[in-house]
């Protein structure tokens, strides 16, 4: 009987540190998933800060060109017409 019990504890170890390997597996593989999700955030992020970043340029050289016309117009024209414009 008592080998009976002594081989029952040993299983129920064994059973026990089965366990233990297989949550740590499961662990693993949960940040590998993590790890993976992460670099594609961390790309999708830097794809959208070049994209907003053209837009801003793209925007600010519509304005600037926008403000450039305006300047020339300005100083072809009269100050009185100027004036008009902008009363």
């Amino acid at each position: 009987m008592a080998r009976s019990e002594k081989q029952s504890e040993r299983t129920e170890a064994e059973a026990t540190d089965l366990e233990s390997y297989r949550r740590l597996v499961e662990l693993q593989k949960q940040m590998i998933e993590l790890s993976q999700q992460h670099e594609r955030a961390r790309r999708e992020y830097a794809a959208l800060q070049v994209a907003v970043a053209r837009e801003v340029t793209a925007h600010q050289g519509a304005l600037g060109r926008l403000r450039l016309a305006a300047t020339k117009l300005l100083k072809r024209a009269p100050f009185s017409f100027a004036r008009q414009l902008f009363s």
